[in-house]
């Protein structure tokens, strides 16, 4: 199973996945689209970012920025990440991911690493 998680403020990806008022979750076995209620999440917790990510059964994580600093807690549960990707509606990011067009922009990777 493959599920996929976008940071959703103000119709649009959150520029930061801390800013965030909820999640789309996208199944790819299934193909459907689940807006979540606002979640409090405090990702400065590696502990509750696990059981987050437990819970919602994640495997992609779709973002335009991240601290670098929660990289390594996605990484080490092995979350593909997708950063710096346009900040446009849920439904635009979903099909560009569905379509496997969907592709990390390498400046803000740079940007975020350094």
């Amino acid at each position: 199973m493959k599920k996929v998680a976008i940071p959703i403020a103000n119709k649009k990806i959150s520029e930061y996945l801390c800013g965030c008022s909820h999640f789309a979750f996208y199944d790819m076995d299934t193909k459907n689209t689940t807006i979540s209620k606002k979640e409090v999440i405090d990702f400065s917790n590696a502990d509750e970012v696990r059981l987050w990510i437990k819970n919602n059964g994640i495997t992609d994580l779709i973002l335009h920025r991240i601290k670098k600093e929660l990289i390594g807690i996605f990484t080490s549960e092995k979350i593909n990440l997708f950063v710096g990707v346009p900040m446009v509606s849920a439904g635009q990011i979903i099909e560009a991911y569905r379509c496997g067009k969907l592709e990390s922009d390498k400046k803000i990777i740079t940007e975020i690493t350094n």
